[in-house]
């Protein structure tokens, strides 16, 4: 046990030596006596390679084919494996550390090749760890956007909860009599309710006839295009017509007999209208069937339910823009009638 104490004091010994000499070396790196030092500490590393190489060279050529990377299953052999491993960990433990001199820059290098490596891991760290703070601070945000979310849900529900409380409680605390009152009440109000905002919708669809829509159907009943392919329509364009490539004509100064065959035309599509529109005016003409249609779906509609269907008198524009519009159905074995798209039951109460 003498052995290894010796060495350990031996090395620390040489450690202390090592650092008196470091202190006493300059600062600066650049200096030739520093220069010097490396060539020397670099040419004995060199001759201590060789030294070790021959060494280990004159080894292998002593031992021949002997060899201790694997256990033999000889006995024998295996007692002289043994044995050779136990004498150089013998000669190994005597000998005296290969250490370069106290005055070799060599300590300093591997300190600072380390304190490079440290400082290289070091920085390579504090970037993943500011990629992750990153990631969770994001992580973080999101949580609370779905915490602060999952509150907003938690207090209405419990305000449903509270309300609809109420609502039992006061409905428990009146008689028969009271509720069915009270539900007719509800259910007038309701009632008036959707008629107003039914007649709002029933005059804005009016105004949009009146002021877009009808001059379109007009174009298209005049064999101009379909209903959203020309949006710029003028009473020129409808009063001169269209050609057979759905162009508008050129117009012409109207004379009397002109405007005799621009009412006949209008007869003809939308038939006679006494009084009701002014004469010699598609726009007006397309309108009035149009309300005339729309009002004649939504009766029906009333009255018989979803279901029941509206005859036509003839295929015209406002109908097929109703289809387009995936507002009305044909019948599907009767093209003549069409009824409303009942869009709107599953939202029924």
């Amino acid at each position: 046990m003498a052995a290894p104490v010796d060495t350990l004091r031996k090395l620390q010994d040489y450690a202390r030596k090592a650092k008196d000499v470091e202190n006493s070396i300059p600062s600066t790196g650049d200096s030739p006596a520093y220069a010097a030092r490396l060539d020397v500490a670099f040419e004995e590393l060199s001759s201590q390679v060789k030294e070790e190489e021959k060494a280990l060279e004159q080894l292998k050529a002593n031992i021949g084919d002997f060899s201790i990377d694997e256990p033999s299953t000889d006995p024998n052999e295996r007692l002289e494996q043994l044995r050779v491993i136990k004498a150089a960990y013998t000669n190994m433990t005597q000998a005296l550390p290969n250490l370069p001199s106290p005055d070799s820059p060599l300590p300093a290098l591997l300190a600072l090749r380390n304190t490079y490596k440290v400082f290289k891991e070091s920085k390579d760290s504090a970037l993943i760890t500011h990629q992750k703070l990153l990631e969770a601070r994001k992580r973080l945000a999101q949580e609370q956007a779905d915490l602060h979310d999952a509150q907003l849900i938690t207090a209405t529900l419990k305000d449903r909860i509270a309300r609809l409380t109420i609502e039992v409680q006061e409905k428990s605390q009146k008689s028969p009599e009271e509720t069915a009152k009270a539900m007719i009440a509800s259910q007038e109000l309701r009632r008036q309710s959707l008629q107003e905002e039914t007649r709002k919708l029933v005059k804005a669809l009016a105004r949009f006839i009146k002021s877009h829509l009808a001059a379109l159907l007009a174009t298209e009943e005049l064999g101009g295009p379909v209903v959203g392919d020309l949006l710029d329509v003028s009473d020129e364009m409808l009063a001169a017509g269209f050609n057979p490539r759905g162009n508008a004509k050129k117009s012409k100064p109207q004379a009397r007999e002109v405007d005799t065959k621009r009412q006949r035309r209008i007869d003809e599509i939308w038939g006679p209208h006494e009084g009701a529109i002014s004469e010699g005016h598609e726009r007006e003409a397309a309108a009035m069937e149009m309300r005339l249609l729309t009002e004649d779906l939504l009766n029906v509609a009333v009255e018989e339910g979803t279901g029941a269907y509206v005859t036509l008198t003839r295929d015209s524009a406002a109908a097929r823009f109703l289809i387009r519009a995936k507002v009305a159905q044909f019948h599907p074995r009767d093209a003549r009638k069409l009824r409303l798209i009942d869009f709107g039951r599953e939202l029924e109460e």
